[in-house]
């Protein structure tokens, strides 16, 4: 059971109902079987049932974002791989995924028609209410997925890996219905009623050798994405509690290409180091614009400190540096009422590159036999530096945490 709540100010009201009243129930109910019998091959079947309901709290005064609905879905899958020599690995899969969503929405008679949902989705409509309309949308989707790789060993044990994925995704009803303001967020989002699954074609390989004293992995991935479902400002609507920028999903076919890198040093017996580089590259391909909210390059380096004979003791500083994001989609364009001419809402522009360290240690105490307690301390920005991240929703209001202390026990038994 979820119940999520979200809170404005409420002008001329002294009561402290929430904006926002959702209570999501969830039950889910899930079996798999693997069978390994055989050294050379083993199998993986599994099956998927899950029922959701959604209630939105009406009586909080204010329009409901997400409406009321019932979500069922249906998975089963079957996966499997087969040796065929001491260093070739085959590997396959395949899901179906059933989903119906059976939602109850009020429309404004107003964004009914400015959706265009007046001359498709007639039949969805039960009740005229004066300025509105009580719709019951009805949606089913079939979705499979698919995936095949090989896996290669040589003499030294390196690892070579190649992989061919086909996964679909239904949308969410948040991409479906979504019509108000989402006060947490502080923005109009919209969501479409014609958005349909997503097809994502991804070809992935990795490459991954260990020598005496140090190592590495490079991964580089391909995925290809038809109809991908992005959310992306749209414009700005006026209402009697201000201006909010509009957001809206759309669906267009997209590219992401990138590729992750990792590396190791043992520089001594206790000390090593540990080094991160991702990057992804997103491209709405339809448009020719860069995708919204691709992360940033960043570059990750560790060095690290172990004493076994100290209780498992260990400390390590590690160095987190974030790119600034050089590719975003163009701002959006919008008319001020104040100064009576059209101006450029910078809201897809992204911030600063930034740099933060991280400190952690790590102590184990024994309690017995079968019972160990660890303890851990970790301190996020440790300079408490100011930076604000491209994918944080709240950045355009604050700064990003400051410096965090973390203390974490651990009882293992």
């Amino acid at each position: 059971m979820n119940r999520r709540f979200e809170y404005d100010i409420r002008r001329g009201e002294s009561d402290d109902r929430a904006s926002i009243d959702l209570e999501l129930t969830t039950h889910t109910l899930g079996a798999d079987f693997k069978w390994d019998a055989k050294q050379k091959s083993q199998v993986h079947f599994g099956i998927l049932g899950r029922y959701q309901d959604n209630f939105a709290n009406p009586d909080t005064g204010v329009r409901r974002l997400i409406p009321d609905y019932e979500k069922y879905d249906l998975g089963s899958f079957l996966i499997g791989e087969y040796r065929l020599s001491d260093k070739l690995l085959i590997d396959g899969g395949f899901r179906y995924d059933f989903t119906r969503i059976d939602a109850q929405k009020f429309y404004l008679n107003t964004r009914w028609a400015e959706r265009g949902y007046d001359q498709e989705f007639q039949d969805f409509i039960v009740e005229n209410a004066g300025n509105q309309i009580l719709t019951n949308p009805v949606f089913d989707y079939h979705n499979f997925s698919a995936t095949t790789g090989l896996r290669y060993f040589d003499e030294n044990q390196n690892i070579f890996r190649f992989n061919y994925a086909l996964s679909q995704r239904a949308p969410n009803p948040s991409e479906l219905f979504s019509d108000g303001l989402h006060h947490s967020a502080a923005r109009i989002e919209l969501g479409d009623l014609r958005i349909d699954s997503e097809t994502s074609h991804k070809v992935s390989a990795s490459m991954k050798r260990d020598f005496d004293r140090w190592g590495f992995t490079l991964e580089p991935y391909a995925n290809f994405i038809k109809d991908f479902i992005l959310l992306e400002p749209t414009g700005v609507e006026f209402t009697i509690r201000g201006a909010f920028p509009v957001w809206s999903y759309r669906q267009t076919d997209a590219r992401l290409l990138g590729i992750d890198a990792n590396a190791y040093v043992d520089w001594a017996d206790r000390w090593r180091t540990e080094h991160q580089f991702s990057l992804v590259k997103g491209n709405d391909i339809e448009n020719d614009l860069a995708l919204i909210n691709i992360p940033a390059a960043n570059f990750r380096n560790k060095l690290k400190f172990a004493q076994p004979e100290w209780r498992n003791f260990e400390v390590s500083l590690e160095s987190n540096y974030v790119f600034r994001q050089n590719e975003f989609p163009p701002n959006v364009t919008v008319f001020s009422p104040e100064q009576q001419q059209d101006v450029v809402l910078e809201i897809n522009t992204p911030p600063e590159a930034y740099h933060v360290l991280v400190f952690d240690s790590k102590l184990e105490f024994p309690l017995g036999s079968s019972t160990k307690l660890t303890t851990r301390l970790t301190v996020n920005n440790v300079l408490n530096t100011n930076y604000r991240d491209y994918l944080n929703r709240q950045r355009f209001f604050a700064d990003d945490l400051g410096r965090n202390f973390i203390l974490q026990l651990k009882l293992n038994y």
